[in-house]
């Protein structure tokens, strides 16, 4: 009787337990679906998701050096919700660790103080929680010796954070090429901004369910992705041909009073730009042009203050980080002037509107056009023959054969050589050149473009173009996409053509002649000489356009088509001539009064010695076989045969 009386209280008790435990299993989900309006504000879903952001992809030069990279460091941030008050002792203390203004500090940490207390307030009277400011970044990313001791400091609601930081070894080369991340380590312009996608990788993210307080009890199984890291991206740019490159410009611009200079070297035969320089040298005094607001009446008979004028920076241009400024080598446009010439003579030549013996009257190098355009030329001979009209860079011989080809003929030439259209290179503020429209195509123009006037390209442009003549073999006369990455072996190479393989083969022969009246020019005034390999190139020189006034202004002289005696001088070669290695582009902007005094501001003068000097050193520094034998180095390897015949 004892035994089952026993029994029934155990069920009894167990049925009471279970019972309990519905009751509150009951409660529990009355609770969660409709709580009383007191807990309201206390219960809700207790799952959070935390993201983590991937690493960003390095950048490289062709040969594997850094070119960006990405790091942790530590960063100081406050929780104002937590910080001493009143703040005054540990702001002056914190900020004297960070070598940061007190002022500034305690103003950004000082002001979320008081709105939490606004917050709290207004909490308050509402009989809400309160939603405080609990996160104040302080500084930039500090190392990790300076991280210890901000955390010897002890300050209540002082906490660091791991933030990625980009770092850039060799910004001071290629600064308005790379660009940069932003806060969001997104790529801001250039080539951060271009391959931006590659080098971001994929945020991971994980679930997780946390208390009242908000926090982290557990992860949930399976909701944990990690993040991936970005793609490396491997550039075209050699930083020892950029060096080289930066050396010889910087001399050029230094040695001929220039207000700057541009320089981009490629590869003809796989389009990669190995060297892209763009550098503005800092001159004190430089005279902007008068403007006036627009709605305001010109001045009759105003003059322009007699001297020299800024060409490069626009007034009121503001100051940048390096890394943001423009590239002039994509986006500023230039007069080409006669390195334009190659173009317009091949051209000519394949349409059989001239033959290279063909003797044109030059007319002692004065002539005006049938229209009565004055027209002269710099060598001034009675008669050339067509081959000697490019060698000789003839502006009457040009203009005259130019004028055998219709308006379309030419215009349609230009656009297939790639002008007036952007080359694609993979920057987003590339300009796409300035070709004259069809409907404006005019006799004028037609003249014009027989020298290398009104067109507007950029250097990276007229590259592309001159591959055409450094191409050898049956692609002699095809163009290949510039590109800024490394090229894959396994990649095929899309080429167009433009010209025939002969009349390139007739081109670069005449440009090796033009080529070696620049050297002895440069043997003459420098003393330079002993070059190993044999460079085919042209000369162009041009005045310099202004161009349009900025927004809401008007110039205070109207029409002014060009600054007086201000020039763009260029030289665009390739080396060695057989089998081109390199192709090479120097602008140098704007040479100073001296040399236009003088008589050498012309391209020939100050930068065909740039271009010759970066393509020997770059040439040397790929190992590329000499194909000019000198004397001395004859009778050395004479020797050395005779010695080996013994």
């Amino acid at each position: 009787m004892t035994g089952d009386r026993v029994q029934l209280v155990t069920k009894l008790l167990v049925a009471l337990c279970f019972l309990v435990f519905v009751a509150v299993f009951l409660r529990v989900g009355q609770l969660q679906l409709e709580p009383d309006e007191r807990l309201g504000d206390y219960v809700g879903l207790r799952q959070s998701v935390r993201f983590q952001d991937p690493v960003r992809g390095e950048i490289y030069d062709r040969r594997g050096r850094v070119i960006a990279a990405t790091r942790f460091a530590k960063r100081v941030f406050v929780d104002p919700s937590k910080f001493p008050d009143p703040p005054g002792e540990a702001i002056v203390a914190l900020s004297q660790m960070l070598a940061l203004d007190p002022g500034e500090v305690g103003q950004r940490i000082v002001s979320r103080m008081s709105e939490n207390q606004a917050a709290i307030l207004a909490a308050t009277e509402s009989g809400e929680n309160p939603r405080l400011i609990q996160y104040v970044s302080i500084g930039d990313p500090i190392d990790q010796q300076l991280a210890e001791q901000v955390r010897g400091l002890g300050i209540k609601g002082v906490h660091l954070e791991d933030v990625p930081v980009r770092e850039y070894p060799a910004l001071d080369q290629l600064a308005n090429l790379l660009g940069l991340v932003g806060a969001e380590h997104s790529g801001l312009l250039g080539f951060e901004h271009a391959f931006d996608e590659e080098l971001t990788g994929e945020r991971g993210q994980g679930a997780y369910v946390r208390d009242a307080s908000r926090k982290p009890l557990w992860i949930e199984p399976g909701t944990w992705k990690p993040a991936q890291a970005g793609g490396d991206v491997r550039m075209s740019i050699d930083l020892e041909l950029q060096r080289i490159a930066m050396e010889e410009l910087h001399r050029g611009i230094v040695e001929f009073d220039a207000a700057g200079g541009r320089l981009v070297m490629a590869d003809p035969h796989t389009g990669e730009i190995l060297a892209i320089v763009d550098l503005v040298r800092d001159m004190p005094g430089l005279l902007q042009l008068p403007l006036l607001p627009e709605d305001e009446k010109r001045v009759p008979g105003y003059e322009l203050p007699v001297g020299r004028y800024d060409t490069i920076r626009n007034l009121g241009e503001p100051e940048v980080h390096p890394a943001l400024a423009k590239n002039r080598c994509v986006e500023h446009l230039y007069e080409p002037g006669s390195s334009f010439k190659p173009f317009i003579w091949a051209a000519i030549t394949e349409a059989g509107k001239a033959m290279p013996d063909e003797v044109f009257d030059t007319e002692g190098g004065l002539w005006r056009t049938s229209y009565g355009r004055r027209i002269e030329d710099v060598t001034r001979r009675h008669e050339m023959t067509w081959s000697e009209v490019l060698v000789n860079s003839s502006n009457i011989g040009m203009i005259k054969a130019t004028e055998r080809m219709s308006f379309k003929d030419v215009r349609d030439k230009v656009l297939e050589l790639g002008f007036g259209k952007p080359t694609r290179i993979g920057l987003s503020t590339e300009s796409a050149g300035a070709v004259t429209t069809m409907k404006n195509w005019s006799k004028y123009t037609h003249t014009s473009i027989a020298f290398g006037h009104e067109v507007g390209v950029t250097p990276v442009q007229i590259l592309r173009a001159y591959g055409a003549f450094a191409r050898t073999g049956d692609m002699a006369g095809t163009l290949v996409d510039l590109r800024l990455t490394g090229v894959d072996p396994n990649e095929p190479t899309v080429v167009k053509r433009v010209f025939g393989s002969e009349v390139c083969v007739l081109v670069r022969e005449a440009l090796v002649k033009v080529a070696a009246k620049a050297e002895a020019t440069m043997e003459r005034v420098h003393g330079e000489s002993g070059w190993k390999y044999t460079m085919f190139g042209k000369s162009g020189t041009a005045d310099v356009p202004v161009g349009p006034a900025p927004e809401g202004f008007k110039y205070a002289k109207a029409r002014i088509g060009y600054y007086e005696d201000q020039y763009n001088s260029s030289f665009i070669a390739g080396a060695p001539f057989e089998t081109p290695r390199l192709t090479i582009i120097v602008v140098i902007d704007d040479p100073g009064p001296e040399q236009i005094r003088n008589r050498e501001h012309y391209g020939s003068y100050v930068a065909a010695p740039v271009a010759r000097r970066v393509l020997e050193r770059s040439l040397e520094y790929l190992g590329v076989e000499p194909d000019i034998v000198h004397e001395s180095e004859e009778t050395e390897q004479d020797r050395l045969a005779a010695i080996d015949s013994e």
